[in-house]
């Protein structure tokens, strides 16, 4: 598999295990579900040609901005999940000239931070656990449905953006196995919701998307951030690498996804995407994504889940601690490989 990620065509490299994505069956739904929630065939078309929908409603703006200070806060707080004395961070503390760029220590340590706190926190699961969200989610997967990961997306006044990337089973973290091992890599097996806290625009570094990019993994250019040499790239860093497409012309049908607060689109990781910088002085956003899979993918491996710790090569972070990581059962059966760590929604996060 190692092999798959560092296969070389000139150069350019797979930034995750090379597969093409089958079409679906049809554009039917795979379950029908409350008038609210449901999708319509055009619309199920739409997400399997372009690799991702919306943006859809989730809460209204005012009710997302009753609770984003809370969200706020929450991404501040240092994470019960990943506490800093729960990983070893082996990368290079150097800092630029660049006060709006994070060193790459500075990048991992925030980078965890702002994963799963979904399991710290019943109001933020509630979120994710929103028929809105998970209904729509069942309607492009499947019945049953896990949410195995979440993370925070703020981007401050001055941030750069986030650089295009794709991920099929996210072998980018340890860059010697799959993270996620679906029985066909082919099938869609997971996908992510992305929600607006506040809201996202083309000036304070709102999502992009190249659709139809789902398709196939394409090949890209990655180097190592360099805080002085990169000082004044504000589009394609991601972690501590800068990445760029390695195949030209896909920028050009880029699609810049503006969201107002309470919007959420749904994509498959497949899809290119990333993020603007934010160009603003006083326009702080903030975004966060929930990931969802369906019960027969297996997460991690026993190395991982034992005595071994997680590595994540593009942070540069070592032996993650996951006795804390567990997953969450939102719909459906919970048989699988992973039933052993499957928990049910807790009653106070249910909506």
């Amino acid at each position: 598999m190692l092999s798959t990620f560092l296969g070389s065509r000139r150069s350019q490299v797979y930034i995750d295990v090379y597969t093409r994505l089958d079409p679906p069956e049809s554009y039917q739904p795979l379950v029908r579900t409350d008038p609210r929630w449901q999708l319509s065939e055009a619309d199920i078309r739409g997400f399997w040609e372009r690799g991702f929908i919306g943006p859809l409603k989730l809460l209204d703006a005012n009710e997302m901005r009753e609770i984003s200070a809370t969200m706020w806060r929450l991404w501040e707080a240092e994470s019960r999940i990943y506490p800093p004395n729960s990983y070893h961070y082996a990368g290079s503390a150097a800092t630029g000239s660049d006060a709006t760029e994070a060193s790459n220590e500075s990048y991992a340590r925030k980078g965890l931070n702002a994963r799963d706190k979904h399991l710290q926190n019943d109001e933020l699961l509630s979120l994710y656990a929103h028929p809105a969200i998970v209904e729509r989610m069942a309607q492009l997967l499947g019945g049953d449905l896990l949410l195995w990961r979440s993370q925070f997306f703020p981007k401050y006044p001055g941030m750069g953006g986030t650089g295009w990337h794709q991920a099929t089973a996210y072998l980018n973290e340890t860059f010697r196995t799959a993270t996620l091992t679906p029985p066909n890599l082919r099938k869609l097996f997971q996908l992510t919701a992305w929600v607006a806290v506040t809201d996202s625009t083309v000036k304070n570094g709102c999502l992009r998307f190249i659709p139809g990019t789902h398709w196939e993994l394409l090949p890209m250019r990655v180097e190592e951030y360099d805080p002085i040499r990169h000082a004044g790239n504000k589009h394609d860093r991601f972690g501590t690498k800068i990445m760029r497409p390695a195949l030209g012309g896909l920028e050009e049908r880029a699609v810049n996804l503006e969201m107002k607060a309470g919007e959420f689109v749904i994509f498959s990781e497949r899809t290119m995407h990333g993020a603007l910088p934010n160009i603003t002085t006083d326009d702080a956003r903030l975004g966060m994504s929930a990931r969802y899979i369906v019960p027969e993918v297996k997460i991690h491996n026993p190395w991982v889940l034992g005595e071994g710790g997680l590595s994540i090569a593009y942070l540069q972070v070592q032996r993650l601690n996951l006795d804390r990581w567990k997953i969450i059962q939102l719909r459906g059966d919970t048989k699988g490989p992973m039933a052993g760590r499957v928990v049910p929604v807790p009653a106070g996060a249910r909506r």
